[in-house]
């Protein structure tokens, strides 16, 4: 199963929205970590992000917040959205979720039920 975390400098980056980079982290059929690696991404560009992730095999990915946009977009690829995740080690929060130990809060999205709009108005949203 192959997840993927918003993640700055690393740990992870609680605006979806505003991330560069995205941890995939493979979990092997052990339950333990069989590989990860960070691929850059266009920040805020829901539309072909769910995309690329997709072709690259993830099934779930685990944020601290996302707009209603980006997770229709995602859950369209059969993509499993988590939210809330406020473990900041991606390892951690992967393994916590396979082991149904991860804890979750709210969404910290500022506008989490807002339609996905890239005007320059709306540059900042995620």
């Amino acid at each position: 199963m192959k997840y993927a975390i918003p993640t700055s400098g690393g740990k992870l980056s609680q605006h979806f929205g505003q991330s560069t980079e995205f941890m995939i982290i493979e979990v092997g059929t052990n339950g333990k970590i069989s590989s990860k690696k960070t691929v850059s991404t266009i920040a805020h560009n829901c539309g072909s992000l769910p995309q690329l992730l997709s072709e690259l095999g993830v099934k779930t990915v685990l944020a601290g917040g996302m707009g209603m946009g980006p997770r229709m977009a995602f859950e369209s690829r059969r993509i499993a959205v988590v939210l809330g995740v406020a473990e900041m080690d991606p390892e951690k929060a992967v393994l916590a979720n396979i082991n149904h130990t991860l804890v979750i809060g709210q969404n910290t999205c500022g506008h989490p039920n807002e339609i996905c709009d890239h005007s320059e108005k709306n540059a900042t949203h995620g």
